[in-house]
């Protein structure tokens, strides 16, 4: 299994659930492009539901050219908790899954999969890992920080 986690990008302030700013949009988009030129073809969506993750993983799929119907679930959330959110995903039976959440729920849950596994995400971060048996390795992380 290979597992792609993602910090949604920068996100436009003011609002309570605020979606993604038109540097965020450019960030997930390259987020996408990145994601493509390394062969990602993820066979399940999950986001925490809050709009800058949703739209990030709207984008992002844009880029991949798949048309996934993202899971939202309030477990990805950024008060997730990472061993809630480790049950989920060794439960899919996924091939390959990208997951869109927020810094601390993310990064929480790349440590407890993987001690060499980055923990602090800048905004459209990701961090790709894949489970062998009961391990789980680091294969690379990237920043989106520009485009």
């Amino acid at each position: 299994m290979v597992l792609y986690l993602i910090r949604h990008g920068t996100y436009a302030s003011g609002e309570i659930d605020p979606g993604l700013s038109p540097f965020g949009e450019a960030q997930a988009r390259a987020a996408g492009r990145f994601l493509r030129a390394q062969g990602a073809r993820p066979e399940v969506v999950l986001t925490s539901g809050y709009r800058r993750a949703r739209e990030t993983a709207a984008l992002i799929q844009e880029e991949l050219g798949t048309t996934l119907d993202p899971v939202e679930s309030r477990d990805f959330s950024p008060s997730g908790d990472a061993e809630t959110m480790r049950a989920i995903l060794e439960g899919l039976g996924a091939n390959e899954t990208l997951v869109v959440g927020h810094m601390c729920s993310i990064g929480e849950l790349a440590r407890t999969l993987c001690a060499a596994a980055p923990h602090v995400f800048g905004t459209c971060m990701i961090v790709a890992l894949e489970r062998q048996g009961n391990e789980w390795r680091l294969l690379w992380a990237q920043r989106m920080e520009t485009v």
